[in-house]
């Protein structure tokens, strides 16, 4: 009887352990570390550029800052926030629509920022709710460069 117990607290507590482990692992390769630099970027036809860039911050409550910068050619670049407090960003694409001049940025094939060219209106959001700003908020160089 004794020894059926102590078979089970030890099958227990390794289960508990094991279950522990692949959780920490899990928080650990989805937030930290990596993944740093330019996500993705886009050249359209008339040489403007423009770039999605991602710094880890190795701060559990703020693992990530994304932003998004764009230029005219041989202009200044100009920055626009997307988050300071994100998950890692994974697959991340940029889309041109010549017809609408808008630039999407995607992640995951979800829509999480545009630039409406047009309008110098930024969109930043989920498929929930967003909220549009003017662009650039501000000019400065991205910390890393266009590739």
């Amino acid at each position: 009887m004794r020894n059926e117990r102590l078979k089970k607290f030890i099958k227990l507590t390794l289960w508990t352990f094991g279950g522990l482990f692949l959780f920490l692992a899990a928080v650990f390769f989805t937030v930290l570390p990596g993944g740093s630099g330019v996500l993705a970027s886009l050249r359209t036809p008339d040489g403007s550029e423009y770039m999605v860039t991602q710094r880890c911050n190795l701060n559990l409550a703020e693992p990530y800052t994304v932003s998004f910068y764009m230029r005219s050619p041989g202009g200044w670049w100009g920055w626009c926030y997307i988050d300071h407090q994100a998950m890692r960003w994974a697959h991340v694409a940029m889309h041109y629509d010549p017809a609408t001049e808008v630039i999407s940025a995607t992640a995951l094939g979800i829509r999480r920022a545009a630039l409406d060219r047009k309008r110098n209106m930024f969109w930043i959001g989920t498929f929930r709710e967003g909220r549009e700003v003017p662009a650039p908020q501000d000019y400065y160089e991205p910390e890393f460069p266009f590739p």
